[in-house]
């Protein structure tokens, strides 16, 4: 499982600073949004947006996979005695 939140979390990261810096010396008439060019800034915005919240959601489960990693993923299931 942490594996699957931190490659989640670099993949969209990486895909929000893609979209962020592509745009820096851009005119308010044209966007870019993945090499593909958009009149309106308002979806370049909005997708931003929901790309950062399922970032996050990313980065908080692997924070608490983390948190709550111990012994008991290490040890194989069913030797308990």
């Amino acid at each position: 499982m942490k594996a699957f939140f931190l490659t989640g979390s670099i993949l969209l990261t990486a895909l929000i600073l893609i979209i962020a810096f592509e745009n820096i010396g851009t005119n308010m008439t044209g966007f870019l949004f993945l090499f593909t060019g958009m009149d309106s800034a308002f979806f370049i915005i909005m997708g931003l947006a929901i790309l950062g919240i399922i970032a996050g959601i990313f980065y908080t489960g692997l924070v608490t996979s983390l948190l709550r990693s111990g012994k008991d993923e290490e040890e194989a299931p069913g030797n308990e005695w």
